[in-house]
């Protein structure tokens, strides 16, 4: 785990209430850094919208993503976190997802539960992986 891994943990650890607002590019993280937050949460419903003008239904790449949070990440002190999808894969590809928003600078991610492919999580339809 990365040391801004480590400082995101030790906030949800603490017993304040941490509050996350989304972004979704440079200008919306630095706003949210000037508005006195320590965390943001990219999401990947805004990233697709920004920047391809589709909702988040799959169509914006690992590689696209990454490059887009790792971007954020260069020019903001916040923690991120980054929507990783449902991991890209197998979790072998999960393992390596991780390890290249770790490198991009994220402190994060969130992985969803849905199957492949997915549908954007705002609209009716989707189907979730059980726990089992």
């Amino acid at each position: 785990m990365t040391s801004r891994g480590r400082q995101f943990m030790d906030l949800i650890a603490s017993p304040e209430i941490l509050l996350t607002p989304g972004v979704y590019d440079g200008y919306s993280a630095r706003l949210v850094e000037k508005a006195g937050f320590r965390t943001g949460a990219i999401s990947g419903a805004g990233l697709s919208e920004s920047n391809l003008g589709w909702a988040d239904m799959g169509i914006m790449g690992f590689e696209e993503n990454l490059r887009a949070c790792r971007a954020i990440a260069a020019c903001t002190d916040l923690l991120l976190t980054a929507d990783a999808d449902t991991g890209y894969g197998n979790a072998l590809n999960v393992h390596f997802v991780v390890r290249a928003f770790e490198n991009a600078g994220l402190a994060g991610v969130m992985i969803e539960d849905q199957v492949w492919p997915k549908r954007c999580g705002h609209m009716a339809g989707k189907q979730v992986i059980g726990a089992d």
